[in-house]
Parts: structure tokens; C-alpha cells; sequence
């Protein structure tokens, strides 16, 4: 039986287009390479995201078709850094209307302090930090960990007070003393946003060989 080779030519065209579509308007998967959302995303991770989180985005266009919801506080989210092309992932700690500033590390919004609980110290050599959740249930910030200086006073953030405006968000890394976030580049588009991080789907070690080194312990973990 002669082979019908437009057929399958079709179909490889139809499955290429079909992840494209997948990879542009559904699911997003991202190599983290930095520390600034340690403890809670580290390197190494390849991190899965829903794209349908806010809106549809559609193949090749810098910009989503619709946008049917905001992200709310505490999101993990990856989006388009304002002063460059990459991609950044950080925590949503403001919304619009929201009014943030900082004393000793510790974030208020719109006058309510979010409330910190000391759990030790951090498990990562490289940074000396204490390890924390941060949560307040009534501005709706879910508990989250986060790495602070050991030394109040010593903070990445001391002062400034920020009023997030309309269509924008003001997003903080949980490494709050190793991260390049909205108290360096300023607030985010929502436009910019490419969606949520929903969990991780393998990790391994710097090693970028043939065969590195999975840290299986963080397979499938979510992401709060």
C-alpha cells in the first residue's frame, strides 16, 4: 500500500502547531537559574505555570487577547521584567490600590503589618538568614516561607513607600535580602504577566550534563 506522505506531513504540521498553541496559551515550563525565590523555589527547578491563570495568550503576540482576572496577593508569578527581556518569578505582595512600605524587613499593607513567625535558622549555607512565614489572613496572604535577615535593621529594604496603581502589581522575592524585585525595577505591568506558578515539575543540581544529578524530593512539589 503506497504511503500518503501529505497526510503525514499534515499531521506532524497539525501536532507542531497544536504545542505551540499548548506552549503559548496553556502551560509555560521555566529553568529556574537564580536564588531569589529561595526557600521556596531554588536552582535548578524547571517550573510548571498555568498561562490561563489571567488571561489567553495566543502564539507569537507580546500581549494577552483577553484578560479575565488580576493576580491576587501572595500569586507566584512569572512575567517580563520591566527593564529587560527576562523572565522573572516573584511573589505578588501588592495590588492596585494597595499602599506597601517596610520597617526592619517587615511589610505593611494599607496600615496592617503582615505577620512574621520565626522558624530557624536557614538550611542554605550560602545565606545566613532566618527562616520565616510570612502571612495575613486578613489582606488574604496566605502563609508563605520566606529567607530575612538575621539582624533587623540589616535588610535588603528599609525604607519607601510604594502606591501600587491601577493595572499593576508590586511583586517581592521570598530571598527578601538577595532579590531584584519591585524595590529595584518599580511595579509590573499585568499585561507583562505570563501566568502562575503551579509546582515544580523535576529539579536537578548546576550540573548541565548528560546525566545530572535529579533532586527527586522536589518532583511534582507545589508551589504556595
Amino acid at each position: 500500500m503506497k504511503k500518503n506522505y501529505f497526510t503525514e506531513f499534515l499531521w506532524v504540521v497539525g501536532f507542531i502547531l497544536v504545542f505551540i498553541l499548548i506552549k503559548t496559551s496553556f502551560l509555560g515550563f521555566f529553568l529556574i537559574p537564580s536564588t531569589s525565590m529561595l526557600p521556596n523555589i531554588i536552582p535548578g527547578d524547571r517550573v510548571m505555570l498555568n498561562k490561563l491563570s489571567y488571561g489567553l495568550w495566543l502564539p507569537f503576540v507580546k500581549s494577552p487577547l483577553i484578560r479575565w482576572k488580576s493576580p491576587d496577593r501572595g500569586d507566584v508569578l512569572f512575567f517580563n521584567s520591566p527593564n529587560s527581556n527576562e523572565t522573572f518569578v516573584k511573589r505578588v505582595i501588592g495590588i492596585p490600590g494597595d499602599t506597601v512600605s517596610f520597617h526592619k524587613g517587615i511589610v505593611t499593607i494599607n496600615g496592617e503589618q503582615v505577620s512574621q513567625s520565626y522558624l530557624g535558622n536557614s538550611p542554605y549555607r550560602y545565606y545566613q538568614n532566618s527562616l520565616i512565614i510570612e502571612e495575613n489572613k486578613d489582606l488574604h496572604l496566605e502563609p508563605h516561607l520566606i529567607l530575612m535577615s538575621d539582624e533587623p535593621g540589616k535588610t535588603y529594604f528599609e525604607s519607601g513607600t510604594f502606591l501600587v496603581p491601577p493595572k499593576k502589581v508590586f511583586v517581592l522575592g521570598d530571598n527578601r535580602d538577595s532579590s531584584v524585585d519591585s524595590r529595584v525595577f518599580g511595579f509590573v505591568d499585568e499585561d507583562a504577566l505570563y501566568g502562575k506558578a503551579i509546582f515544580v515539575l523535576f529539579s536537578t543540581t548546576g550540573d548541565t550534563g548528560l546525566f545530572p544529578e535529579f533532586r527527586t524530593d522536589r518532583f511534582f512539589k507545589q508551589i504556595n
